[in-house]
């Protein structure tokens, strides 16, 4: 790959991580003179970014993030995202080498030793896994082919699977995409037999979301999605039907709270990653 230049998206391989992982994503840079700048937006599907020999410097009140080129090459960062309400800016100056995990709800739990609460204290920090995960990911380059990465990166994920059986969690969490985020909190306790309060526990604990915070990104994330997957076909008005908005300015609403812009004027700036549900808006340098 020239100067080692590219964004690519790849699905699992291993049938485990099928099930817990959506889609990874590798990208990089060999130009030390670049600077790169996007907006990325809230999802269901909450990331794992991985940086191999680049600093990364955190700005929780700005809710951005700026990447650049380390002395230590051999340098590994790991960079968990919650994403609810907020646009999130990263900012990438210089040379870099990024891989993605883009986990299935719940999927993150799988890979962590303790609750997500009790690892985080924040919704957009850098995270450790067990030991075995960064010995083994300490292979990897941008300099090798895709499927090699691929193949180092899984066996680092497979080397610190472990169960994770939050039964009732799963069940309530799929109603809630199913439903478009819509589903009352009342029909969640009978589908799950568990009350309120316990839900709302488990919630916090496990994907560091309330229940309606949890519900209103999933709203909007699909109704997103929907948006550019068929934005020759559809306007405003159908889209925020189609998401079970109550009408086209509650969707504008919504979507301008998240975005700082409309639909209308966001939407055509958009780019989609590969075949993913992965959308970059790239600011100019």
């Amino acid at each position: 790959m020239e100067q080692y230049n590219y964004l690519i998206t790849r699905k699992p391989q291993n049938s485990q991580l099928q099930k817990l992982v959506a889609y990874y994503y590798f990208h990089s840079s060999g130009d030390t003179k670049k600077t790169e700048k996007f907006y990325f937006y809230p999802n269901y599907l909450h990331a794992l970014t991985i940086y191999k020999g680049n600093d990364v410097f955190i700005d929780i009140n700005n809710v951005s993030s700026d990447v650049m080129s380390s002395e230590e090459k051999e340098k590994l960062t790991l960079l968990y995202t919650v994403n609810l309400k907020h646009k999130m800016q990263v900012e990438i100056k210089g040379d870099f080498y990024k891989i993605g995990i883009v986990f299935y709800p719940l999927g993150i739990n799988h890979f962590i030793l303790e609750s997500l609460d009790a690892l985080m204290n924040q919704r957009f920090q850098t995270i450790k896994l067990d030991h075995s995960f960064e010995t083994i990911l300490s292979g990897i380059s941008k300099e090798h082919p895709i499927d090699k990465q691929l193949e180092i990166l899984e066996e680092a994920l497979l080397s610190v699977i472990r169960p994770f059986e939050e039964r009732a969690l799963y069940k309530a969490i799929k109603e809630i995409v199913l439903s478009n985020g819509t589903i009352k909190t009342d029909e969640l306790e009978k589908i799950t037999s568990l009350n309120r309060k316990t839900l709302l526990r488990l919630f916090k604990k496990h994907t560091l979301s309330s229940i309606e915070d949890y519900k209103k990104m999933v709203m909007f994330r699909n109704s997103l999605n929907y948006a550019l997957q068929n934005k020759e076909l559809v306007n405003l008005t159908d889209v925020a039907l189609f998401n079970m908005y109550y009408d086209q300015s509650h969707f504008i609403k919504h979507f301008k709270s998240i975005t700082s812009e409309t639909p209308k004027t966001l939407l055509p700036k958009i780019t989609q990653i590969g075949n993913e549900d992965l959308y970059w808006y790239f600011l100019s340098e």
